[in-house]
């Protein structure tokens, strides 16, 4: 009977052993996915940023469409169309300077939003904004300093680490000194941290599959001004190789296969175009695929 307990207890406490470091791994799982997605939603950010400089360094945008402001003053409006009014009597002027002279006490002004269309053909590329640039230069150099923090708890290679710090200080002195070239080149270098950073904490293969692409694309985009189109050649060579790896899997066409499909058709419209060797169409094809692939 004392042997019978002895073994009941046993099997006890080995029971509550068993389900504390049950309940204690799933804690410290569900910790390290929230940790990994907190660093894949920062990486997210930095593409974003990255790509909307290099955009701007060729006054490019996605949106098809430029909003303006324009103030208008309808008092002023009001009193040139009424002394335009060569019919009118003078009684009707006299009541009309009455009713001009009551409305200088309100405000006048109103603020129209107009809504433009933008071409690429069209666009100044040299008109670079530099001081949002160098706005949003320091906005990423700050993220980077809370990233750190982050990617360290994943024993991310350091040498990646020291690579970014190294490269944004580059950049930031790039865009310093307005040299659109050289920034081209060090935010093309800074994106293919991405990729590299994603695999380290090793987040959905085919999230890194995508940055991967996306980072040849930039590559090809930087060597624009430079018309290296030999290189651009290869970088878009690089980024159809590496999109077949999403291509062909099966798992991830369930619910995208047409966008999947969509994109790869214009990666294909951008690597044909580049016979002409023609930057402004090299723009045209890159705005669409940009557009599509940042929506997967």
């Amino acid at each position: 009977m004392k042997k019978s307990k002895i073994v009941v207890l046993s099997v006890i406490i080995l029971l509550i052993i068993l389900n504390l470091y049950l309940i204690c791994g799933c804690s410290n799982k569900n910790t390290n996915d929230e940790k990994k997605q907190k660093i894949s939603e920062e990486l997210d950010f930095l593409d974003i940023k990255l790509i909307g400089i290099a955009n701007s360094l060729n006054n490019l945008s996605l949106d098809n469409y430029t909003i303006s402001f324009k103030n208008i003053d309808m008092e002023k409006q009001e009193n040139e169309s009424s002394s335009s009014n060569n019919g009118s009597s003078k009684s009707s002027e006299d009541s009309n300077s009455q009713k001009s002279s009551s409305k200088t006490n309100k405000t006048s002004n109103i603020t129209v939003t107009q809504m433009k269309e933008q071409s690429v053909l069209d666009l100044d590329e040299n008109k670079v904004d530099w001081e949002r640039i160098k706005n949003e230069i320091e906005i990423i150099n700050q993220s980077w300093n809370a990233i750190i923090v982050d990617i360290t708890n994943f024993n991310v290679n350091n040498d990646y680490i020291l690579g970014v710090s190294s490269l944004i200080n580059d950049t930031i002195i790039s865009i310093k000194n307005e040299d659109k070239v050289n920034t081209l080149q060090n935010i093309s270098n800074l994106y293919s941290y991405i990729p590299k950073i994603e695999n380290e904490i090793q987040t959905d293969n085919n999230k890194q599959n995508i940055k991967q692409v996306k980072s040849y694309i930039i590559n090809a985009y930087a060597l624009l001004d430079k018309n290296e189109w030999t290189n651009i050649e290869s970088r878009i060579s690089d980024a159809e190789q590496e999109y077949k790896k999403i291509v062909n899997d099966i798992d991830n066409l369930k619910d995208k296969e047409y966008q999947i499909n969509n994109t790869y058709v214009l990666l294909k419209e951008l690597q044909n175009s580049l016979r002409y060797k023609d930057k402004k169409l090299f723009l045209v094809k890159y705005k669409n695929l940009i557009e599509c692939i940042n929506a997967l």
